[in-house]
């Protein structure tokens, strides 16, 4: 029992990851950007060609993935959001749905079809509690989402540019016309939304194989978790994360291990019927 509680937290907090970077756009642009899964594919294998291909020290290998996807974001945005911007949102997430079928493409091309494996960066013996034993690389998950989490909360509330970024999420066109520099609040937050992925992918590539088709299923447990926890509220796409991730280890254990990537859809079924407003509400308020 506390062995699946462990694995389902672990496997939650990547899920929690992918939530924070798809939300980061959306509470600034008002947009659910459906490539951040393909996002984090690319994490995975730029890091892997890092650490592995060219045999890097994991540190610079890491910096390197971070950078590159921060790059990445910024791309994305001139070529996805720019020239949409002002147009119906939907297609704008039509387009990033079409933009990840693109990315999952290049992935084959650039890297093939074989699933490949990234080293953890961290290693030494496992935890070992009351029979739960609890690898370095998942204590490092815990670690790596917490510290994100904190750190995000403390550039939104307590730092300038946080807090223009907050008003821009607010009311973009007010911000715009205060002085607010708009279009780079816009970049970072595409930036971070892109490193946070970088940072999942990463993550999960010492877990699972990496493969080019892997980010479709996790940017849509992305999603889930975003609305289970009330779209826009980070600490409730923490939570849902955490909480998807103990209801797929636990149903998988106990019921059926071929319906596990159902079960993200049957839960947030069962709360948006419960709660429409997802567990915590939304954060934002609607535009009319």
């Amino acid at each position: 029992m506390g062995q699946l509680v462990v694995n389902g937290l672990a496997l939650g907090s990547i899920y929690a990851l992918v939530a924070l970077g798809l939300l980061l756009i959306f509470n600034t642009v008002q947009i659910v950007n459906f490539a951040q899964g393909q996002l984090l594919m690319l994490g995975a294998f730029i890091g892997i060609s890092g650490a592995v291909t060219y045999e890097l020290p994991m540190a610079l290998a890491w910096a390197s993935t971070m950078l590159a996807m921060a790059l990445i974001g910024i791309v994305f945005m001139v070529l996805v959001y720019f020239p949409l911007r002002g147009r119906p949102p939907f297609l704008v997430i039509l387009t990033t749905i079409a933009m990840g079928i693109v990315l999952e493409n290049i992935a084959l091309i650039v890297w093939g079809p074989l699933p490949v494996s990234l080293p953890s960066p961290v290693r030494g013996p496992p935890l070992r509690f009351a029979g739960v034993v609890i690898s370095m690389h998942q204590l490092f998950i815990f670690c790596t989402l917490a510290v994100i989490l904190l750190l995000q909360y403390l550039m939104l509330t307590r730092t300038r540019f946080g807090i223009l970024m907050q008003a821009t999420a607010q009311d973009l066109h007010t911000a715009r016309l205060v002085g607010i520099s708009v279009n780079r609040i816009i970049a970072v937050a595409f930036a971070f939304g892109a490193i946070l992925s970088g940072i999942a992918g990463l993550l999960v590539a010492p877990i699972f194989l990496a493969e080019p088709t892997m980010g479709g299923s996790l940017g849509l447990k992305g999603f889930v978790v975003s609305v289970i926890g009330g779209f826009g509220n980070l600490p409730g796409a923490v939570i849902g994360g955490l909480f998807l991730g103990l209801i797929e280890t636990f149903g998988a254990r106990y019921i059926s291990s071929n319906f596990r990537d159902a079960y993200a859809f049957i839960v947030m079924i069962a709360v948006l019927v419960a709660w429409p407003r997802g567990l915590f509400g939304e954060k934002s308020s609607e535009k009319v």
